[in-house]
This record gives structure tokens, C-alpha cells and sequence, in this order.
């Protein structure tokens, strides 16, 4: 009993969370190698453009079903109303997924005519059928943790990662196509759907549509809309300026600023946290116990900076060499787009909406998305006119401060606490000047290394491992207390 007692908690569910993440970033980056350097510029900006189409009606179909699922799943009073929420929401997310794919294959013209590539033709009708799949994998992963089986979600992700590797490969050595990729991946988003929902149905937690109930869904709509639009927004303001390069420039520009500006997987160990973090803060906000979601907010944020920051510092101090080893030198015009995008991951990790989505204030969140899309949009072409393809980088970065600011902001106000009290000011300050020091060290060192011989590879390994090693050996202690702390959480 003492070893499975071990073997629970937020932090254990982190850690094998945490595991897959690292297993699908690493078969990430090998997949994007891999396309950067096999597949032309032309092909490579096909994918890109594909994968932009994606995200975009990916973002417009959820309608906050995810969150939604986690929501009425968790406060509903008993498994009877649990299931017909549930079997409501994945209803819903079908029709809607369904409806858009058809929409997409009937306005595949314009599709075509704003991205000015006939290639996109070729795998459109695949593209099409993506999201709704997309979207449902993570309603269904959101269940997984409600009932207490996050490490099933670690399993399928490794499997998952290895699948998707084995596609590109395919893809890259064999029919040298990119039709390939999303033919592939749509049957094994279809797989991935009907394994986890018989998983969940073996252990009495299945998605029964027979129960859809249609008086259920104004109630779930009025929670969805604000956060819908929100996340529509969200999304848009995350990708607004791909879609500006795209009118503006070629598709093989596209395809460079789309590796440059990739949000690389320094979040797999926050976003793990957050997974399992989610029905903690729910929980929390509804037994209106402010101060203890104030200590869960503060503990997350910790969690970012002892975590990820250190990553992320180490890649700006070794970021040409970085993107040499991850894409290819025909991708190092967008050098200075990928130092930007850095920076942008050191802010957004810590920009979490789940207290204000736990307390109901989701159309806080749709006004605030709204408005900084108008200002981003606006601000992207300005920038873009004036200094180019870093423009939109520019803004992106000073977009994404002031937005975790105020979310930050007004998630303590809602818990009747402040800003600061998010933040152990003296040891954030400390650890950043450790940091900083580190850079300036590990900076002089690869200069050091170049000057005697070393290839990029060898300086980008000793120089960025010896960062990481000395941040995380100064931290340890630190960081062990943490991970108890987050264990403890309830």
C-alpha cells in the first residue's frame, strides 16, 4: 500500500505527464529536421500553410467544449448528470466538427487564393477533416485526468509520438510527399479517438451519444461562448502573424517564419502541471477557498520559472546553433525571429486562464482576446511594413507581455488578492540574475570553444548542457520542495 500511496498525486501525474511530453517533444523535433531538410522551401511552406488552416478551425470549432468537459464534469452532482453533460458536449463538438469540414472542401478556392499556392489543393480534403479530431482527442484526455487516469494519457502519447514519427519518415524517404502527412495523420487522429474512447468505456466512463440532450445545451453554450471566443481569439492572436506574412510575402517565406517562430516544447513540464492542475483549481474556486487557489496560482508560477525559464535562457544564449541542429541553414534568415520567439516563451507559460475559467469569468477573457487581436492585427502589418518579417515577431513578444500581465493581474484580483502576492519577488529576482550570470559564462565559453576548433553541434552541447546542469544542480533543493508542494495539493 506504501508504494501505490508513493505513486499518487498531482506531481506523480506531472512526472509521467511530463515523461511523454519530453518523448513526443523529442520525436517533434526529430519530425521537424526531418521536413526541414528533406522537403524544398515551396513543400515545407505547403505545410506550414496546412497546419495554419488546422490550427485556425481548430480553434473556431472547440467552442470551449474542453473546458466545458472539465467544468460540468467536475461540479456536476451525480453520475447520471455527469454523463448526459458529457454525452451533450462531445455531441455537440461532432456537429460542429463535421459542419466545418464541409465548409472548408466547399471554400477551398479562396483558401487556395490567399495563400497563393496551387499546392494546398492536394491536401485540403485532409485538412478538412483534422479538427474535429483534434478536438475531440483533448475532450477525451480531459476525462482521463477527471477519473484519476492521467498516466493512460502519458502511454498514448508515446505511442502517438512514435506513429507520427514513422509517418514523416514515410513521408520524407518514401513518397517524398506531403499528401502523405495529413492522409496519415487523419487516420491516426480517427484511431487515437476510438482507442481512448473504449479505454474510458472499459472502465465505466464511456461517451454515450444516445444520452445527447439537447435541453442541456443552452446551459453549456452560455458557459462556452465567452470562452469560444476566447479561445478563437486566442488562437488568432497566436498565429495573426503567420497570416500576415502569408498575404504579404511567398510561400516560401512563409515556411521560414513558421520554423523560426514554432513555439519549441519548453512547456511540456508546465503544461503536464496544468493538465493536473485543472480539476485542483476547480475544485478549489467552488469550496471558495481564495487564498488556498491564491497558494495553487503562486505554486504554478514557480513551477514555470524553476522549470522552463532555465531551458529557455540556455536556447537564447545558444540560439543560432540551436536552430542549425533543429531545422537547417537555408532557415537562418529567420534567425532573429527565433531569438524573439525565445523571449515570447519566457513570458507566455506563466499567462494561465484556468482560475478565471474556474470562477466563470470567461467573458473577461473573450473581451480582453478581442481587443488585443484588433491591436495585434493592426500592429502586425504596421511592424511588418516597417521592419519586415521581424515586425510581426516584435509585436508578438510585446503582445504576450502585456497579456499575461493582466491575466495574471485579474486572476488575483478575482481570489481578493494582488498581483505581487503571485510572486516571491526577492528569490524571482535572485534566480534571474543567476541566470543572467550563467548566460554571460556559458556565452564566453562557446566563443572559447569556436576559437579552437569546435563545430556547432559540439559548442550547442557542451555550452547549452553545462548551462542547464549548473542552473538545475544550484536549484535542486528549490525545485524537490516544489514538486512536494504541488504533490500535496487537493
Amino acid at each position: 500500500m506504501k508504494g501505490k500511496t508513493r505513486l499518487r498525486g498531482a506531481a506523480i501525474d506531472s512526472v509521467f505527464l511530463t515523461f511523454a511530453r519530453f518523448v513526443t517533444a523529442l520525436s517533434g523535433i526529430v519530425i521537424a529536421k526531418l521536413l526541414s531538410t528533406q522537403f524544398t522551401l515551396q513543400e515545407y511552406g505547403t505545410y506550414s500553410q496546412a497546419n495554419l488552416i488546422i490550427t485556425t478551425v481548430t480553434a473556431i470549432t472547440i467552442l470551449g467544449l474542453t473546458d466545458a468537459t472539465n467544468y460540468f464534469y467536475n461540479t456536476a452532482p451525480d453520475e447520471e448528470t455527469k454523463t448526459k453533460y458529457v454525452a451533450t458536449i462531445f455531441g455537440m463538438q461532432y456537429i460542429i466538427g463535421i459542419l466545418a469540414a464541409i465548409v472548408i472542401m466547399v471554400v477551398q478556392a479562396p483558401i487556395v487564393q490567399y495563400f497563393k499556392n496551387d499546392d494546398l489543393k492536394k491536401v485540403i480534403m485532409f485538412v478538412a477533416w483534422m479538427p474535429v479530431f483534434e478536438n475531440i482527442i483533448p475532450m477525451l484526455q480531459v476525462l482521463f485526468v477527471s477519473v484519476g487516469q492521467a498516466k493512460l494519457i502519458a502511454f498514448r502519447n508515446l505511442w502517438v509520438s512514435y506513429a507520427r514519427l514513422a509517418v514523416v519518415a514515410v513521408a520524407c524517404f518514401i513518397t517524398k510527399e506531403v499528401r502523405t502527412i495529413f492522409a496519415v495523420l487523419l487516420v491516426l487522429d480517427i484511431l487515437q479517438v476510438i482507442i481512448f474512447k473504449k479505454q474510458l468505456s472499459d472502465r465505466g466512463y464511456g461517451v454515450d451519444l444516445k444520452k445527447f440532450s439537447a435541453k442541456l445545451a443552452p446551459e453549456i453554450l452560455k458557459f462556452c461562448i465567452p470562452m469560444a471566443v476566447f479561445v478563437l481569439v486566442n488562437s488568432l492572436n497566436r498565429d495573426i502573424d503567420k497570416y500576415v506574412i502569408a498575404f504579404f510575402t511567398d510561400t516560401e517565406t512563409l515556411g521560414i517564419y513558421s520554423n523560426a517562430a514554432r513555439l519549441l516544447p519548453f512547456d511540456m513540464i508546465t503544461a503536464s502541471f496544468i493538465t493536473v492542475l485543472a480539476p485542483i483549481f476547480t475544485r478549489q474556486v467552488k469550496a471558495e477557498d481564495n487564498s488556498k487557489v491564491l497558494d495553487t496560482l503562486k505554486i504554478f508560477i514557480r513551477v514555470c520559472y524553476f522549470s522552463a525559464w532555465i531551458f529557455v535562457v540556455g536556447a537564447i544564449v545558444n540560439a543560432r546553433e540551436l536552430m542549425l541542429f533543429l531545422y537547417d541553414e537555408k532557415y537562418l534568415s529567420g534567425l532573429s525571429v527565433f531569438v524573439l520567439y525565445l523571449f515570447v516563451d519566457l513570458i507566455r507559460l506563466m499567462g494561465t486562464t484556468q482560475v478565471i475559467v474556474a470562477k466563470g469569468k470567461t467573458s473577461f477573457l473573450m473581451l480582453l482576446s478581442t481587443v488585443t487581436l484588433g491591436v495585434n492585427f493592426v500592429l502586425n502589418i504596421c511592424a511588418f511594413k516597417m521592419f519586415g518579417i521581424i515586425g510581426p515577431a516584435i509585436i508578438t513578444l510585446i503582445v504576450t507581455i502585456v497579456y499575461t500581465i493582466v491575466i495574471l493581474d485579474f486572476s488575483a484580483a478575482s481570489l481578493q488578492g494582488t498581483f505581487s502576492q503571485l510572486f516571491d519577488l526577492k528569490e524571482l529576482l535572485l534566480f534571474s540574475a543567476e541566470l543572467g550570470g550563467l548566460a554571460i559564462i556559458c556565452y564566453v565559453l562557446k566563443k572559447s570553444l569556436y576559437k579552437i576548433g569546435a563545430t556547432s553541434v559540439v559548442a550547442l552541447i557542451v555550452t547549452y548542457g553545462a548551462f542547464c546542469l549548473v542552473a538545475l544542480l544550484l536549484n535542486y533543493k528549490k525545485i524537490i520542495d516544489l514538486l512536494r508542494s504541488v504533490n500535496k495539493l487537493r
